[in-house]
């Protein structure tokens, strides 16, 4: 009897293990761009509570910067927002909404004191999560 295997056996092996692949890539793709949502849905909450806290200490008014005047009194550095679709960016786009909403990825922060939206803090993307909300509605 001759030991070894055959053609056959090992491409229903490989068959099998492609399958498995097939599967289980996907997968861990979605995992890993859910992991990134949620640690940017973190650093979104961390900078909108540095916002906050420069707010009460500046008798009620919002930066009117890039936020770079939060750094390292507020929080230690602006984090980066890891968005699918765009490179990882600490960028902040800012003026009125229109001005500082440009989609290109990053953050954006109105601050415009005459703009209805002074003070807002938001993902810099118009388009959605995996939950199907868009980036700028969080």
């Amino acid at each position: 009897m001759k030991k070894g295997s055959t053609a056959v056996e090992i491409i229903v092996v490989l068959a099998v293990l492609a399958c498995l692949i097939g599967f289980t890539v996907p997968k861990f793709i979605t995992l890993v761009h859910k992991s990134q949502e949620g640690s940017t849905k973190h650093q979104l909450m961390r900078v909108r509570n540095a916002i906050a806290a420069y707010y009460g200490e500046n008798q009620g008014k919002y930066p009117t910067d890039d936020l770079s005047c939060l750094v390292p009194q507020f929080i230690e550095q602006i984090p980066q927002a890891r968005v699918p679709g765009y490179a990882p960016s600490a960028h902040v786009s800012h003026g009125n909404f229109e001005q500082a909403f440009t989609k290109t990825g990053g953050w954006a922060y109105v601050s415009d004191p005459a703009d209805p939206r002074y003070g807002d803090f938001f993902v810099n993307s118009d388009k959605e999560d995996s939950y199907g909300k868009a980036w700028y509605l969080h």
